[in-house]
């Protein structure tokens, strides 16, 4: 087993060690995603499934690790890559049906595609536990009221801390969300790109930590 795949392993025993709640596990397994980031291989930037795939492996990996690795049928890097995989084809084929359904839709002259429908979610795959965690707390608080202070002038449920809550803690579609809120989604698609995003990124910009002092060089 090479150097990598030893450090890896050490901190996965590290991690498995500690109750699933503890400061100490949580620090092994943000040291472990710190790792798993610098190693990946250039050439998939800028496409958008594969890191929502990463993005997805990467959470569903910090709250299943110590149930679902078993180091005896092989390398943590090959778990890995094979749950990454897996979870790429599934956006893969998410997409596609997406797409014939918009197309679907389209074709029929019932209903206009919505911007809103190619709106990201905002979430960088980049975005490790322990900031994930603080993000959705943040929302969850919004301290300063920032977040919903910030609504649609004829609707104040239709708010930042409520459309953030109900696209990127729960992960409602778009158009479940315009139907809970009582705003069209294409409202909701300004409100959301020019007011909504823009708070959202400036408190990441402040508080994301993409490598924390526990840096591994290879």
């Amino acid at each position: 087993m090479d150097e990598l795949n030893l450090y890896l392993q050490s901190l996965i025993q590290e991690a498995c060690s500690h109750p699933p709640t503890s400061p100490q596990r949580s620090k092994a397994i943000n040291s472990l995603l710190r790792v798993l980031l610098k190693s990946r291989r250039t050439g998939s930037e800028g496409n958008d499934l594969y890191e929502e795939a990463l993005y997805k492996t990467m959470f569903n990996l910090s709250k299943t690790l110590c149930d679902k690795y078993d180091p005896s049928r092989g390398s943590f890097l090959a778990w890995f890559n094979t749950c990454l995989r897996n979870q790429y084809r599934d956006e893969i084929r998410a997409a596609k049906r997406d797409r014939s359904h918009r197309q679907s839709v389209w074709q029929s002259d019932e209903v206009e595609l919505d911007p809103l429908d190619l709106v990201p979610s905002g979430i960088d795959a980049n975005l490790l536990l322990d900031t994930w965690e603080s993000f959705v707390q943040w929302i969850k608080d919004d301290p300063e009221n920032l977040l919903q202070a910030c609504h649609i002038a004829t609707n104040p449920k239709a708010n930042c801390q409520l459309l953030a809550h109900l696209r990127l803690v729960v992960g409602k579609e778009w158009q479940e969300i315009a139907a809970e809120v009582g705003s069209t989604r294409g409202v909701i698609s300004s409100h959301w790109c020019r007011k909504c995003e823009p708070l959202l990124q400036e408190w990441l910009d402040i508080n994301q930590r993409l490598f924390g002092e526990d840096n591994y060089e290879r």
